[in-house]
């Protein structure tokens, strides 16, 4: 992995697939290896799983790992430095399950009988953290729901739900004011600053029946077995990205990133105890 006319890979999962977004990995690659003085390429992956065996088989130098897929590689010694990225200038995000606004569906009672569209079976915000917050409320996903499906990416729920295809999905979204906890908003007006449907459907469109808990922050890894001076370089980057506008600008554009700052990987145990919790079995990546 170490010699002069390696070309460095940096793996992000299905960001942006199916959408014009390739001038976007080029360009980032390109001012990866001008600031870092090496070639570089960037892949989505199309899905959680394959970019978990991408980092696991070191097949990647720097990734983009959803929490719980963070988790998995973390546990399976794969990660050398980790950075949280932060969104609205937030470490923290939330799930959502939302429904058409004009289905009428209101409140979690509602959702019984219904169809429900899921992004990855490890997506915090897709799927794990919503469906916790259900098993805590007493309700059982698999007798809640008519069907279960998982379409892998944000997107691809947005759609279903849009369309008719499913009832109910699941994203993320960001409030304007943090709140403890997880949030029932029958009858009660949520101020959301960020949410998942936005970019595909008018934001009125939908509206958002549960809210989980606060969420950690995707990471942004650098991958065990770099070489020391290019994790040092790494490491510098992006912990000084403002002084990069335009990468900057493309670590918003593909991964929706204001910066990144240094944690441990013990910011990330609220998502160990929602794979526990969730089932084991269940490896989306």
């Amino acid at each position: 992995m170490a010699n002069n006319k390696t070309r460095w890979t940096f793996a992000t999962g299905p960001l942006h697939l199916g959408e014009d977004a390739d001038h976007l990995r080029t360009e980032l690659a390109h001012r990866l290896g001008q600031a870092l003085g090496s070639e570089w390429e960037v892949v989505s992956e199309s899905s959680y799983q394959s970019l978990l065996e991408r980092v696991v088989r070191r097949k990647a130098a720097l990734a983009w790992l959803p929490p719980a897929t963070f988790v998995r590689a973390f546990d399976q010694g794969a990660i050398a430095k980790v950075f949280s990225a932060e969104r609205m200038h937030a470490p923290r995000y939330r799930g959502a399950l939302f429904v058409r606004r004009a289905s009428q569906l209101d409140g979690l009672e509602a959702l019984k009988g219904k169809r429900v569209a899921w992004v990855d079976p490890d997506s915090c915000a897709g799927h794990l953290f919503p469906k916790l917050e259900l098993l805590e409320k007493g309700l059982e996903p698999d007798a809640l729901f008519l069907s279960q499906a998982f379409l892998g990416a944000h997107m691809r729920v947005v759609r279903a739900v849009r369309d008719g295809e499913v009832d109910v999905g699941a994203t993320f979204v960001h409030l304007a004011k943090e709140v403890d906890g997880a949030v029932e908003t029958k009858a009660k007006a949520v101020d959301l600053l960020l949410v998942g449907w936005s970019p595909f459907v008018p934001r009125d469109e939908m509206h958002p029946i549960l809210i989980t808990r606060p969420i950690p922050a995707d990471a942004l890894c650098t991958v065990c077995g770099l070489p020391q001076e290019l994790e040092e370089k790494l490491s510098a980057l992006l912990l000084n990205l403002s002084s990069s506008p335009r990468l900057l600008h493309l670590f918003r554009s593909l991964l929706n990133a204001d910066r990144f700052v240094s944690c441990q990987p013990a910011h990330y145990d609220d998502v160990r105890r929602a794979i526990a919790r969730i089932g084991k079995g269940d490896q989306g990546g």
